[in-house]
Parts: C-alpha cells; sequence; structure tokens
C-alpha cells in the first residue's frame, strides 16, 4: 500500500516583537529563521540551510546568555530550529532537543505572547514523527511506524491522516484493540477521505477482535450511513446471517422497501438475503425486481444468472449421484436442466453487453454455451476471453 508522504499544517510562522529587550543573538536568530520559513514555504528549503545554520549558532548563543536564557522567546526559537532540523534530517537528537525547547517555552510563555510560534514548532514535531512513519511503513517495519504516527498525534492531535494511518499500522500489527481506537475517533469525521472505508472496515476489524456484538453495531452503523454502499449493505446482511438474525435482516429490508418500493438496491439485498437462507425463488424474484426497475444494473443481472446456474447445477450433480437412474431417465433429467438454464441467457448478454470486457461475465455466459452443447457460440466467447488475457 502506498502512503502519502506530507500532511498539511495550516500555520505561519508570527514575526511579531516584544516589549522585552533582546540581545543581538535573538534578533539575529529571529531574522535567520524568519528567512528560512520564507525559503522553505517556497519549496526551498535546500537553499535555507545556511539560514537556518545560522539561527541555530544565534539561539544557542542566546541560550548560553544570562540576559536571554530565561526568556520564553528563546526557548521557542530554539525548539523551531531544532524541530525543523528534526524534520529534515530525520534526527532523532534534533526532534528531542526540539521537544525539550516546546517544553521549556510553555513553561515561561506565561503571557501566551509566542504561543503561535510553540504550536509551529509542535507542528513541525508532528510533520517528523509523520515522515518517521512513513519511512517505518515502507520497510514494512509496522510496529516502529504505528509508534511515530501515534506519536504524532501528541503534536497534532486530532489529525485525520495521522489517525488513519496509526490504525492501518495496528491493523498490520494484528493490533486490533489499537486499530478499532484510532478507527472510532474517525467516525465523527465525515468530510474525511476515507471515512467510508474506516466505517465499512470497523466491522472487521471487532471480528478480528472476537466481538460479534460490537461488529454487528458497527456494520449496521456502516449501512445506515452509507445506504447505497454495496460492501457496507451485504457486510451488515452478512454479519446478521451469521449472528442467527436471518428473519431480522429479511424484515428490515422489506420494511425499507415498504416505504421504498422502487428502491432497486433493497430489492437486490433482499436477493442476497434469501440466497443466504436458502430460499432461492424469492431471491431470484428479488433479483428480478431489481432488474425490472433497472435493466442495466450489472450486480442484480449477475446475481439472477448465477442463481439459475446454480440451480441447475444442482439438478445435475443430483442426476449425476443417482444411481437408480436408467439412461433415457438421466437424458431427460439433463434435458429439462437445459431448458431451465434458458432464462440465464438474457441476464448473461446483459452483463457482456454492459462490461464487454469483464473477464468473469465472460466466462459465465461461456459456461452457458458449454452446457448447452453450442460449440461455435462456446469458441466464440473464448476468444474473447484470450484476446483479454
Amino acid at each position: 500500500m502506498n502512503i502519502k508522504r506530507t500532511i498539511v499544517l495550516s500555520v505561519l510562522l508570527s514575526a511579531g516583537t516584544f516589549v522585552f529587550a533582546q540581545t543581538g543573538n535573538l534578533k539575529k536568530a529571529k531574522a535567520a529563521i524568519a528567512k528560512f520559513e520564507e525559503l522553505k514555504g517556497a519549496g526551498q528549503a535546500k537553499l535555507g540551510e545556511t539560514n537556518l545554520k545560522t539561527a541555530s549558532e544565534a539561539i544557542n548563543e542566546a541560550i548560553a546568555h544570562e540576559k536571554t536564557k530565561d526568556l520564553a522567546e528563546t526557548w521557542t526559537y530554539y525548539a523551531l530550529v531544532n524541530a525543523n532540523y528534526a524534520s529534515m534530517n530525520n534526527s532523532a537528537e534534533d526532534a528531542q532537543k526540539a521537544e525539550e525547547g516546546i517544553k521549556k517555552a510553555t513553561e515561561l510563555d506565561t503571557d501566551k505572547k509566542n504561543a503561535d510560534n510553540i504550536k509551529v514548532a509542535t507542528q513541525i514535531l508532528g510533520q517528523y514523527n509523520f515522515n518517521q512513519g512513513v519511512a517505518a511503513w515502507e520497510k514494512q517495519d509496522f510496529q516502529t511506524a504505528y509508534k511515530a504516527f501515534d506519536k504524532g498525534l501528541v503534536y497534532l492531535p486530532g489529525d485525520t491522516t495521522l489517525t488513519y494511518y496509526s490504525g492501518l499500522a495496528a491493523i498490520q500489527n494484528k493490533d486490533y484493540k489499537s486499530a478499532i481506537d484510532k478507527y472510532k475517533l474517525l467516525i465523527p469525521e465525515k468530510t474525511f477521505s476515507n471515512h467510508k472505508s474506516v466505517l465499512v472496515d470497523l466491522p472487521k476489524l471487532y471480528l478480528s477482535a472476537l466481538d460479534t456484538a460490537s461488529a454487528l453495531q458497527y456494520a449496521s452503523i456502516a449501512a445506515k450511513e452509507y445506504p447505497t454502499d454495496n460492501a457496507a449493505a451485504v457486510q451488515n446482511i452478512e454479519l446478521n446471517l451469521i449472528a442467527g438474525n436471518e428473519q431480522k435482516i429479511v424484515t428490515d429490508i422489506e420494511s425499507q422497501l415498504a416505504k421504498d418500493p422502487t428502491n432497486k438496491t433493497l430489492y437486490y439485498y433482499l436477493g442476497i438475503a434469501r440466497s443466504a437462507t436458502k430460499e432461492t425463488d424469492k431471491a431470484l424474484e428479488a433479483y428480478k425486481k431489481a432488474i425490472e426497475l433497472d435493466p442495466n444494473y450489472f450486480e442484480a443481472n449477475t446475481n439472477a444468472a448465477v442463481t439459475i446456474m446454480n440451480l441447475v447445477r444442482e439438478d445435475i450433480n443430483k442426476a449425476n449421484n443417482d444411481r437408480s437412474l436408467k439412461p433415457a431417465e438421466y437424458n431427460a433429467a439433463v434435458a429439462a436442466a437445459k431448458d431451465k438454464l434458458k432464462p440465464a441467457l438474457p441476464y448473461l448478454l446483459k452483463l457482456v453487453e454492459l462490461e464487454p470486457k469483464n473477464v468473469d461475465s465472460l466466462k459465465y455466459l461461456k459456461s452457458y454455451y458449454d452446457f448447452i452443447q453450442d460449440e461455435a457460440k462456446s469458441k466464440e466467447v473464448q476468444a474473447k476471453i484470450d484476446a483479454l488475457n
């Protein structure tokens, strides 16, 4: 899996001045870091390295100077310098210095005049930890990745990207509790780009953690939040069926259909539920209703065709296993099966019409022609399959 390498830091370096006196070194550090930030903001951080070095030398002098060693501003710029070094050089040592600077600056900044710049340093450390997490992820060191992403949240609390990647890393570690905790933090973040994936995957995490009750709860939430999403709906149906709630899920869908009788998706889901409860005829009727509402409904056409083909397969298996059948009786059973299969053809042809490059659909169609012994059609479809492979 590829993950992005940056997070958005919507902050600016404040260039305000303060009423207390400043030594030349503090002024020099401020000017140099301001120039560095200007170049970094223009995507030219490399060109600003000299300025950052100047700022570092000056701020270290200010830290050692009696007049400025206990100023919140001094420690703020110390944190800024070292946070930038940490981010640029992937330096844990500089990150530690930045942390110390942030802590000291926060303690001294009683009037909050440096709060904005302390926030900048804090967010840069968040980016540093994010970068560490990405590097570890790419090496498939998911434990280190999780720790780095999780620490990044200390500096960028609530950041959706860091939260999501923390969850992903926890999944790779099979630390389902941590993954669940992170994913649940994202539930209210409905504008987050991966919100749907989070909701759909959360029930799976609960299943992995052997918490079926919570899996059912969040599967229902996902299905309600994304009512047109096939994965969310099917998961909700399947989990309820596993839990023995067959009638409940069928009743729920039918009650929704009573309110929305032209909802093709609900009929499709009803077909899935009926199939799971072995009510094949009712399942087929539900799929047919969905197709009636939308003849180009690919999934419903697929399931209708497959349902018919499975019924025929059962009949053939039954005939093959019945040793008491005489040849004439067996041939009659096969002929009946061929007739029973015929209604599948319109659905199969529709699938190929809708998605002519869908290999699975072509294979279904070839199986149909093979069974009815239409060799010419079978070869024609096989040629299309070969052309796609």
